[in-house]
């Protein structure tokens, strides 16, 4: 038996074939129904989107691509039986299968079964490589994302919209919302009628059909508005998409994913297509408008940078995010400019944006192209970030606000260098790996390559720096170590797993499922869908407990000790977080009680954290946490040790100190490291115990004197 594969050529005409039969548009839209409507209970939860994941899942692209093979031809709307639609729906998936399979290049799946010495030996730099995980990745953005940035994307725009279109992308997007709510209803309704028995000339196509009556209420808008909107991205029953002759090719359904079935009657088969459309296809319009067309670029320019800015915004006081930076040699002289940046401590944020989409001839596999585009779109924008990080970091020149005035930069730890594009760019995080060789150093790690919509993301389920830093610290640091063919996949197992992996960590595959908890929580917030709006995990854990409230502390001050310390306290489990707590609570307990001075100890030969409390002054409590900072991680050989002064009364944080350097054989700190015995309190399988003091140890009140005449009798 010949087991070579068709070509895909071969392959891609005969499901156009099958796309072109008598029927067919009810067999696509049982797919649709099948393959993009996610079911739930009464709330969403991360298992509901589990199935969307499964191997056999139709993606968007390949819906997109039956699509614009079925309107290459004049529709025939007879209505099929149920056998004929499930043979041809069967017959759908065999040659959608089969057509995976042709395009010879890997997936960017890894393999489930642990054998992946063929996979990491594929030479993923070849555009033939790339073909298949740019068509293949899924989308990078939420369909509510493009619906709700596409009006501020093109706020600027909204006279030439109204006066060369006769609506403004705000209100297609009201259209938009109303077409959604409309089917999704029908659509329900469809599938419950199903509960008693499927008629043999069922089909789903009603629920996508519609009318601009019936969206009136729904949108807000006036009639003569609604059918501007559907008109400029409809096509109509007998156009062709002449075009879409391969794979990769221009598929109309793309910029215009609205059938006009007749005057006045309307199909939408996927809410998504068009809240995309709505978000990509209004500035080529303008394009073809010479006297628009440079003021739409300035526009477009411009909308990366501020929504990037705002982003940073949720999280960040105004006063440490700074926009359209310069760096100067001298007034005549600017040595570079930075879109956003944010200084925070002893860290920064250096964001470079850049609009820039993956091209048709990229798609094709053009080795040539995809390298082109991801210059233009990353390696440019990369290449102006470490120049400038490198400026920063030497504090050698004048760095000017966007009005011109001096920006003070404090001595940086790290600075975090952010690429952001500004359109979904299929396997972005793959093609980084591979076309960019960046400059890493101990200051300026791995930069992190993403889109806008997966900033956006992050600054609303990361809503706080310490959050947001401690993400992109190990993000980037972890860069060549994992393996995802999205962005937000990393996050949500972070989210949900927290992001930490072990030195001895080779590489970390993740599979796309992993973000299934990120993807319910985004709905909740974004789509009014009801759930829980935070993936169990490391938001979650330790809510109410003392470790929350000292990470809230820590969160907002810029000590570039305390930022260090927050750090290390994100990355404890929740085991290592509850035992924190339940020391916290139990030494300032017996400090209110005792009036003396309680302290307990967590770490181990990597790291560690002393927490103090008591009464002292500032110069004689600093002085006791430094000293038993340094004797305990002399005694531990740690390379860093944390060290934090807390009040009595609430347990609310006074002052820090961080000791960070690598652990060296000392005489005079061998013979004071017995200091660091001094802790009371220890733990024990988990468990919270207070160590017996015996009457010649020194005292746990860290005074140098032994117990017996010290607190023995007080």
């Amino acid at each position: 038996m010949d087991n070579t594969p068709r070509p895909e050529d071969e392959i891609f005409s005969e499901l156009e074939q099958l796309c072109a039969s008598a029927g067919y548009i009810h067999v696509f839209a049982a797919l649709v129904v099948q393959n993009t409507f996610v079911a739930f209970a009464e709330v969403i939860k991360g298992e509901d989107f589990h199935k969307t994941f499964e191997k056999d899942h139709l993606v968007r692209t390949e819906l997109c691509t039956l699509f614009g093979l079925m309107v290459k031809h004049p529709i025939d709307y007879s209505v099929l039986t149920m056998e004929r639609v499930s043979e041809l729906g069967t017959l759908t998936l065999q040659l959608l299968e089969e057509l995976h399979a042709s395009l010879g290049g890997p997936s960017l799946t890894p393999p489930t079964d642990g054998n992946f010495e063929s996979f990491e030996g594929i030479n993923f730099s070849l555009g033939s490589a790339l073909r298949e995980p740019i068509f293949y990745t899924g989308e990078s953005a939420y369909s509510f994302q493009y619906r709700d940035i596409a009006p501020v994307k093109y706020a600027q725009d909204d006279p030439w919209m109204q006066a060369n279109r006769g609506f403004t992308i705000a209100q297609a997007a009201c259209v938009g919302k109303a077409v959604l709510a409309l089917e999704q209803e029908r659509i329900m309704i469809l599938y419950n009628s199903l509960s008693s028995g499927i008629p043999d000339d069922f089909t789903f196509l009603p629920g996508f059909t519609f009318t601009p009556d019936e969206l009136l209420e729904g949108s807000g808008e006036s009639k003569a508005t609604i059918i501007s909107v559907l008109d400029s991205f409809s096509i109509r029953n007998g156009d062709t998409n002449v075009t879409f002759k391969t794979l990769n090719d221009f598929n109309i359904v793309n910029a215009q994913p609205i059938l006009c079935k007749e005057p006045g009657t309307y199909i939408l088969f996927q809410a998504y297509s068009f809240y995309e459309a709505l978000y990509e296809s209004p500035f080529y319009w303008m394009l073809q408008d010479p006297t628009y067309k440079d003021v739409a670029l300035g526009h477009r320019g411009s909308f990366t940078e501020e929504f990037s800015a705002n982003c940073l915004g949720r999280v960040f006081a105004k006063k440490y995010v700074h926009t359209n930076v310069t760096i100067q040699e001298n007034a005549a002289t600017t040595l570079g400019e930075i879109d956003n940046l944010v200084l925070f401590g002893n860290r920064a944020v250096l964001v470079q944006t850049k609009s820039k989409r993956l091209t048709l001839a990229a798609r094709k596999g053009n080795d040539g192209a995809i390298q082109e585009d991801f210059s233009a779109s990353v390696a440019d924008a990369y290449k102006q970030a470490i120049d400038c990080a490198k400026h920063l970091l030497r504090r050698d020149k004048r760095i000017l606000d966007k009005d011109g005035k001096d920006i003070v930069v404090p001595k940086l730890k790290k600075i975090y260098l952010l690429c952001i594009v500004s359109d979904h760019y299929p396997a972005l995080n793959f093609q980084a790996g591979q076309f960019l060789a960046p400059e890493i150093s101990e200051e300026i790690p791995a930069p992190l390559i993403t889109d806008i919509f997966t900033l956006d993301v992050m600054t609303e389920m990361l809503r706080s720096p310490l959050h947001f830093l401690g993400y992109i610290d190990r993000r980037t640091a972890y860069g060549d170590k994992i393996y995802a063919g999205n962005e937000l996949t990393i996050l949500g197992y972070h989210l949900t797993r927290n992001l930490w992996l072990p030195k001895e960590t080779d590489v970390l595959y993740m599979h796309d499922d992993l973000a299934s908890g990120l993807d319910a929580a985004m709905a909740v917030r974004r789509a009014g869908v009801p759930g829980d709006d935070t993936p169990r995990g490391i938001l979650t854990v330790g809510k109410g407990t003392a470790f929350e409230k000292l990470v809230a502390q820590l969160d907002h001050d810029p000590r570039e000790n305390l930022v260090d310390l927050g750090f290390r306290l994100l990355e404890m489990s929740e085991e290592s977080a509850t035992q924190l707590s339940q020391g916290l609570e139990h030494i300032t307990l017996q400090a209110r009680k005792t009036r003396s001075h309680h302290d307990f100890t967590m770490g181990s030969s990597d790291r560690g954290i002393s927490i103090h409390c008591g009464f002292r002054s500032f110069s004689d409590g600093m002085d006791l946490l430094v000293r038993h900072v340094l004797s305990k991680k002399y005694q531990m050989k740690a390379p860093v040790w944390f060290g934090i002064s807390v009040h009595p009364a609430d347990g609310s944080l006074l002052y820090g100190y961080n000791a960070e350097f690598e652990w060296k054989e000392d005489a005079l700190m061998e013979a004071v490291s017995v200091l660091s015995l001094a802790s009371n309190v220890r733990f024990v399988d988990g468990t919270l115990q207070k160590r017996k003091v015996g009457r010649n140890d020194l005292c746990p009140c860290g005074s140098g004197k032994k117990y017996k005449k010290c607190h023995l009798n007080k």
